[in-house]
């Protein structure tokens, strides 16, 4: 009988997960490194968010992405946009510092699935991971949704038109008549449309549109951002007062543009 780190002859081990860090110290990226490997997760970091960003979009086996971020001096529209378009399908986990404040609030309330505060030690750490790793499915989900919103949303008016009325199950004479166009421009449109959704069949684009109608539910808009995890909202000013157990991670799901 083999134990878990043997392999079958012949046969290709698993890769094991892959924590990505990105963060300018050393000292706190060495706490991620152990917590990681705690985790029996390979480890692979840098110093910049956009870098880390790339390394992971090349990566089939990305269990979470850990972002020392500072609101200060980055830019949590240019990180959304960056994991959108590189395809980054992994739980984000945004990394503040106890002054960050509301100051990161938009960014926890847009890109993070869960955040942390830098000054946690390894045990913490590796809780993190889990947390963020057990969300995998649900950020898996969520990306579909919003891949699915966006390619809806791009089609032109008149081609949306047509598939909201192919998914109620009209046929193309039916909706050429309510249209007043000719069947072959229905025609015409509906395979546009298709390309541009990167569909094969009404089924899929049906998939595509249903998804895509659920970007509200899963995104609602106007939610307030929770303050990061470890700080507080203080009632009796406009600050934000750390407390006084040790910092506690949140689960915020991030609302796309």
């Amino acid at each position: 009988m083999l134990n878990h780190n043997e392999t079958p002859m012949g046969l290709t081990p698993t890769p094991r997960p892959v924590v990505y860090a990105a963060s300018k110290d050393a000292g706190w990226l060495s706490k991620v490194a152990q917590a990681a490997q705690a985790e029996n997760c390979r480890f692979q970091t840098s110093s910049s968010i956009t870098s880390l960003i790339n390394q992971a979009a090349a990566d089939n086996d990305v269990a979470c992405v850990l972002l020392d971020y500072d609101p200060r001096i980055q830019q949590w529209t240019s990180i959304e946009q960056l994991l959108f378009e590189k395809n980054v399908v992994a739980p984000v986990v945004l990394v503040l510092d106890e002054t960050s404040g509301m100051a990161a609030s938009e960014a926890v309330a847009r890109i993070a699935h869960v955040v942390a505060i830098n000054s946690m030690e390894i045990p913490e750490i590796i809780e993190t991971i889990q947390h963020a790793v057990g969300l995998s499915t649900l950020v898996e989900h969520q990306f579909d949704v919003l891949r699915c919103h966006r390619l809806y949303q791009g089609l032109p008016d008149r081609q949306r038109q047509i598939v909201d009325y192919v998914v109620e199950g009209a046929p193309n004479k039916q909706i050429a008549t309510k249209l007043k166009v000719s069947v072959k421009t229905i025609e015409r449109e509906r395979q546009k449309a298709y390309r541009q959704l990167n569909v094969r069949s009404t089924a899929e684009m049906t998939r595509v549109v249903i998804l895509g109608s659920l970007h509200d539910v899963v995104f609602p808009a106007g939610k307030p951002a929770k303050p990061p995890g470890g700080l507080r909202l203080d009632s009796r000013s406009s600050g934000v007062a750390p407390i006084a157990t040790k910092p506690t991670n949140v689960f915020n799901p991030p609302t796309p543009r």
